[in-house]
């Protein structure tokens, strides 16, 4: 739920930069590129912990499973 709310601020906030710069007639890009790593490096880091998650889940559940 964290993610789709950090995804839909994102948004937000690059829909009214890019409004703001075609209202204003601004072209150039100037610091973007730091939001947007941090941004992506945020999200790599999310996605690392939920599949570790997930396997740590999916190992203790096969673990648990009798065989005889």
């Amino acid at each position: 739920m964290l993610e789709i709310q950090m995804v839909r601020a994102w948004l937000a906030t690059t829909q009214q930069k890019l409004q703001r710069r075609d209202r204003d007639g601004v072209i150039e890009d100037r610091g973007d590129i730091v939001q947007t790593v941090i941004i992506v490096g945020l999200f790599a880091a999310a996605a690392i912990l939920v599949v570790g998650i997930l396997v740590a889940k999916a190992t203790q559940a096969a673990n648990s499973v009798k065989t005889q």
